[in-house]
């Protein structure tokens, strides 16, 4: 099977990217001034307008060298390349963090909403001892350790997710929905050019991230072959806003939980990809997610390293975004026997005539 990262415990960090307002991009990279508040007290940040490079900027034979221990040949991460420039040529409010369980619950009193993982009757995953899934009492209430309404919500599909920025578009009267995969990653980097939005080590990521330590490391096992032991390494999902921002004030674009994007996967669809804001191909069978989670090691939490899901209930598909389905998702259903962990942002396209309120794009 072509498995990526796969099958984490379904943390779904709700990026909600309302879908950016499209007004005139700022021409100074996004301060911490330029955020506003909605009802529900979500925070964005408006992302200006630019240009970057997108995929990987070193050579997978590189990537190979500088993660010797991972035990991965070049062609794993080919769908990394070819990098590509890419222009965003409106500027965007992206949620500050995941989506968290306390902006969810908003979401779930208004309208009586279930989930799919508590409709389906499969559930999603949890900690047992290691991440396993999928079981009836696993869902975005209950994932077998604490969290707060703080923490970032997760055992959400990608339906789910689009499920959630539609409610908040009705609520605020403007578009909220998941990032394009290529938003994503300009967002994550900041005006970066590096493996993560603060440099190239690895070894560093502990510090700015909520992800695995892998210093010491020989052997990485597919995360349901890990097991946890609470209170040494594992921190499980940790509160939104824990770890250090990016230069454009987003917290936790590298670990924590996954997160969906808005576009189709496509293996080659960077040797395909317009300049001008790429939304992905048109059709597919996966969708995007990004970022890493709390049960990933640091080669899988890079800017530019690419994970998907399955679209369809009941499919499983090897994924990575550690807080499995509502990342910064997309509209279509997502999630599959495996629900993994993600979280969204919402992205708001910005208009001429609005002031800007809203969040990620989906």
């Amino acid at each position: 099977m072509n498995f990526r990262i796969s099958g984490s415990l379904i943390l779904f960090t709700v990026f909600l990217y309302t879908s950016s307002i499209q007004a005139e991009p700022p021409s100074q990279p996004a301060q911490k001034s330029q955020e506003i508040t909605n009802s529900i007290g979500m925070k964005l940040v408006l992302i200006p307008a630019g240009e970057f490079m997108m995929g990987g900027q070193e050579s997978a034979e590189n990537l190979v060298k500088a993660f010797p221990e991972y035990k991965r040949n070049p062609d794993y991460f080919k769908d990394e390349y070819p990098p590509h420039r890419v222009r965003i040529s409106k500027s965007f409010y992206m949620g500050k963090h995941e989506v968290t369980i306390g902006d969810f619950k908003h979401f779930v009193e208004d309208t009586g909403y279930k989930t799919e993982p508590e409709k389906d009757g499969e559930g999603g995953w949890g900690y047992t001892g290691q991440c396993d899934g999928r079981f009836a009492h696993f869902n975005w209430r209950n994932t077998g350790f604490l969290q707060t309404d703080d923490h970032p919500v997760v055992n959400i599909t990608w339906n789910d997710a689009v499920a959630f920025c539609q409610w908040l578009s009705r609520k605020e009267g403007k578009t909220y929905r998941l990032p394009t995969e290529a938003q994503w990653e300009y967002a994550c980097l900041a005006q970066s050019s590096m493996r993560y939005h603060y440099g190239n080590s690895p070894d560093e990521l502990v510090k700015a991230a909520n992800v695995l330590d892998a210093k010491g490391r020989t052997t990485f096992p597919h995360v349901q072959e890990l097991t946890f032991h609470p209170g040494t390494e594992m921190k499980f999902t940790i509160p939104v806003g824990s770890m250090k921002s990016n230069q454009f004030g987003l917290y936790d674009m590298h670990g924590n939980v996954w997160e969906w994007c808005a576009d189709w996967y496509g293996e080659d669809y960077y040797s395909r990809s317009p300049v001008e804001n790429p939304a992905g191909p048109d059709s597919g069978k996966k969708r995007v997610r990004r970022g890493g989670a709390w049960n990933s090691f640091p080669l899988w939490a890079r800017a530019s390293f690419r994970n998907w899901r399955s679209s369809a209930i009941g499919q499983s598909t090897g994924t990575a975004n550690s807080a499995a389905t509502l990342s910064r998702a997309r509209s279509r259903p997502i999630s599959s026997r495996r629900l993994s962990s993600h979280a969204r942002r919402c992205a708001i396209p910005q208009r001429t005539d609005q002031a800007g309120r809203g969040g990620p794009a989906t």
